[in-house]
């Protein structure tokens, strides 16, 4: 039987904490595309948790900020199924400001080639 895919961000699959924050960023590698950098960490159970930067550096408009904030999480949501357990932090660079979805989908697909956190599909 087919396991069901569930597309929604549960407050269990989000980094709230100052302290995971942290974690991740100190146990971390990172890797940085054109529209974001990802802070990653592998996880042994569970599944993938997110967490999602955007700045003043990147945009002084708190409307530029949120929309960035809403693209990352849209990209993460539609994509933890693809994913390996682990503990990822989406920051958002400049490149972001004018991208689409579907550029900020490819550059974080992208990424997490590299990084080795996608499932073997």
């Amino acid at each position: 039987m087919e396991k069901k895919v569930s597309f929604t961000l549960a407050g269990d699959e989000r980094i709230k904490k100052t302290r995971d924050f942290k974690s991740v960023f100190e146990a971390g590698k990172s890797l940085g595309g054109s529209t974001v950098a990802l802070y990653f960490v592998m996880k042994n159970t569970g599944k993938p948790r997110a967490g999602f930067i955007a700045s003043k550096r990147f945009s002084k408009r708190a409307v530029d900020r949120n929309r960035a904030k809403r693209l990352m999480r849209e990209v993460f949501r539609l994509n933890k199924h693809k994913l390996v357990p682990c503990d990822i932090v989406f920051i958002a660079r400049k490149g972001l400001k004018g991208a689409s979805y579907k550029d900020v989908e490819k550059d974080f697909l992208d990424i997490a080639l590299k990084a080795g956190i996608l499932r073997d599909r």
